[in-house]
């Protein structure tokens, strides 16, 4: 399926299906869009049964996967990149400030300073 190619694209989201991809969104994609994506899969299970195909609303499909394809063609996949490594360089200089305040503390204790 396209979208499930473009979960997998943009936002690095392993699985062989929609379904499995979906439980292990997270915060990646907001409510709203993760609600057009399971409708989507709910649509494909149905549409795989003959006889249960006819209950698929054909209009609210496409209309569920152009939602699902407009937003995930607006994810950048550079910026998510950046965001991560500066969320670890910050917690690197959270955990680098905490250790120098306890050395100094340590030594301040100690009588060296």
């Amino acid at each position: 399926m396209e979208v499930a190619d473009m979960m997998k694209e943009r936002l690095g989201i392993r699985g062989k299906d929609l379904v499995t991809k979906l439980r292990h969104t997270g915060r990646m994609m907001p409510k709203r869009i993760k609600l057009e994506a399971r409708f989507l899969a709910e649509a494909t299970m149905l549409a795989k049964n003959p006889k249960l195909s006819r209950m698929v609303n054909r209009e609210r499909v496409e209309t569920a996967h152009k939602t699902c394809m407009a937003f995930l063609e607006s994810v950048d996949v550079a910026d998510r990149r950046k965001g991560v490594v500066l969320g670890i360089l910050g917690s690197l200089a959270l955990v680098f400030l905490v250790v120098t305040v306890l050395v100094v503390g340590v030594l301040k204790w100690r009588g060296y300073i």
